[in-house]
């Protein structure tokens, strides 16, 4: 197996298993359909973001326009962003938040990923244009 591959589901996979037992340690109270969500979504985002890729090949990134560039930061950041607010959703069911207070949530998290990575993505890309 690769290493890459390996690396990418150790990545996803232990937290997969292991917040759903710590958060079941810490509060026993926490239903276990909710800790089964928690345990679904890991996979789902490592197969969001790895799906993202097939659109959005790393070794084009040298001569991808900043459109592309924006396109791609925007869709993970909305990715990442859903993957919070689905967590937080799951982790805390007794927490009731209201349509708009979700909202906020997403837009915030989809923000804060989406700068982070448009500003990751054009410093790898001058320094790939550099090299």
């Amino acid at each position: 197996m690769n290493n890459e591959v390996l690396k990418n589901y150790l990545l996803h996979l232990v937290p997969a298993f292991a917040i759903p037992i710590g958060l079941y340690l810490l509060d026993d109270s926490i239903p276990l359909t909710a800790l089964f969500k928690i345990w679904l979504l890991f996979p789902l985002l490592l197969l969001a973001v790895k799906g993202l890729t097939v659109y959005f090949a790393p070794g084009n990134l040298r001569d991808r326009s900043i459109g592309r560039i924006l396109e791609y930061a925007v869709l993970q950041g909305m990715v990442y962003a859903a993957f919070i607010v689905l967590f937080i959703g799951f982790a805390q069911p007794y927490l009731q938040l209201t349509t708009l207070a979700t909202l906020r949530q997403f837009l915030i998290g989809s923000v804060a990923m989406t700068v982070s990575n448009i500003l990751m993505a054009l410093n790898q890309q001058k320094k790939l244009r550099n090299s």
